[in-house]
C-alpha cells in the first residue's frame, strides 16, 4: 500500500487547489508534496489532478473518485486512533485475569469486593487454569493478567511478589500427628500423600521431600483442592498446601488440622504476572494498583495462610 502520508499530502493538495496552498497550510515543501502526488499517480495508475492555471490544480474525474475514497480511509483511521486512544485512557471496561484454579475462590472475592469499595466500574472475565497454563495464556495474550504463584519462572513473564506465605500440612484431626505443633517431612515419608495433580504445583511441593533425600508415598493424585480436603478429612492420607479456608472442616463434616512444617522448605510468592511484551493501559494499571493496596498493603488474604 501507499505510505499514508502520501494520502495525507495529496488531500492536503485536493483542498486548498494548489501545492503552494497545501505547503504553506500543513509546512510541507512543495517538492515533497509532488513527489508525493507524483508517487500515488504511478501507484494507481491514475491521473488525479490536472493543472488549471499557474499554482491551480483541479480534480480529473478518477481524481474526484480517488480523493472521495481517500477521505473514507482517513476518517476511518483517525476515529480508529481517538478511539484506542481512548481505550488506553478509559477507567471503564473488561479485564480478562487468569487466576490459578485453586486460589481462585480466596481471592477473586477480595478483589471484587476492593472494586466495589472504590466505585471502579471495571468488569472482571476470570479465566481459572494451572500455572503452566497461566504461563501460556499470557505469553498468546488471551488474557491481560493473571493473579497466580511464582512457582515456574518464565523470561517472557514480568512477576510482582504481593504476597510471600509457607506451605503447611493438611491432616484429619483423628491423625496421630494432629497434636503436634508442627510436622516434620520424615514423619510423613511413609504415610499416604493426597497430592494435587497440577503441573508445577505438584513439583513444588514433591520438591520438599527430595531436597532431603526422602521419597514421599503418594496415594491419590487429584485436581480438584476440595476433594483432597475430602480424602484427608477422610483420613486417607496427608495432603500439603499454601491456602487454607478459615473453616476447620471437609464437605462431609469431618475436622482437619493445619499445621506447619519442622523443616526450612522454600515459600511460595504469591502475586500478578504479566508479559514483559505488555503495554498497561489506564484501566490495567488501575487495576493492579487495587491488587497490589488489597493484597499486599492491607494483607486482605492473610487470614487465608498458616503463620510461621
Amino acid at each position: 500500500m501507499i505510505p499514508y502520508r502520501h494520502l495525507i499530502y495529496t488531500l492536503a493538495v485536493a483542498e486548498h487547489g494548489s501545492v503552494q496552498a497545501a505547503s504553506n497550510h500543513i509546512s510541507i515543501s512543495q517538492p515533497a508534496l509532488s513527489a508525493a502526488i507524483q508517487k500515488v499517480e504511478q501507484k494507481y495508475g491514475l491521473k488525479i489532478f490536472l493543472r488549471d492555471r499557474p499554482n491551480k490544480l483541479i480534480l480529473t474525474p478518477d481524481g474526484k473518485r480517488f480523493i472521495a475514497r481517500a477521505k473514507v480511509l482517513v476518517e476511518g483511521a483517525e476515529e480508529f486512533e481517538d478511539n484506542i486512544r481512548n481505550l488506553s485512557n478509559t477507567l471503564n471496561g473488561t479485564i480478562q485475569l487468569g487466576c490459578f484454579t485453586p486460589t481462585a475462590a480466596f481471592i477473586i472475592p477480595l478483589i471484587l469486593n476492593a472494586l466495589k469499595e472504590r466505585d471502579l466500574d471495571i468488569a472482571l472475565e476470570v479465566h481459572e487454569a494451572d500455572l503452566g497454563e497461566l504461563n501460556t495464556m499470557l505469553s498468546q495474550g488471551s488474557i491481560d493478567l493473571a493473579l497466580a504463584y511464582n512457582m515456574s519462572p518464565s523470561p517472557s513473564i514480568e512477576f510482582e511478589t504481593l504476597i510471600e506465605a509457607q506451605p503447611y500440612v493438611l491432616l484429619s484431626k483423628n491423625d496421630p500427628l494432629a497434636s503436634k505443633q508442627a510436622v516434620s517431612l520424615t514423619d510423613l515419608v511413609d504415610r499416604d500423600m493426597v497430592s494435587l495433580s497440577l503441573p508445577i504445583t505438584q513439583q513444588f511441593f514433591l520438591s520438599f521431600f527430595s531436597k532431603f533425600n526422602l521419597q514421599p508415598k503418594v496415594r491419590y493424585q487429584t485436581k480438584s483442592y476440595e476433594l483432597a480436603r475430602s480424602l484427608v478429612a477422610a483420613g486417607e492420607g496427608y495432603a500439603i498446601f499454601i491456602m487454607r479456608p478459615l473453616f476447620e472442616r471437609a464437605y462431609d463434616g469431618n475436622e482437619l488440622v493445619y499445621l506447619p512444617l519442622v523443616e526450612n522448605v522454600p515459600s511460595a510468592q504469591y502475586g500478578i504476572a504479566m508479559t514483559n511484551r505488555a503495554i498497561p493501559t489506564k484501566l490495567i494499571d488501575t487495576f493492579t494498583t487495587v491488587c497490589r493496596e488489597t493484597l499486599g498493603e492491607n494483607r486482605a488474604a492473610d487470614q487465608f495462610f498458616i503463620k510461621p
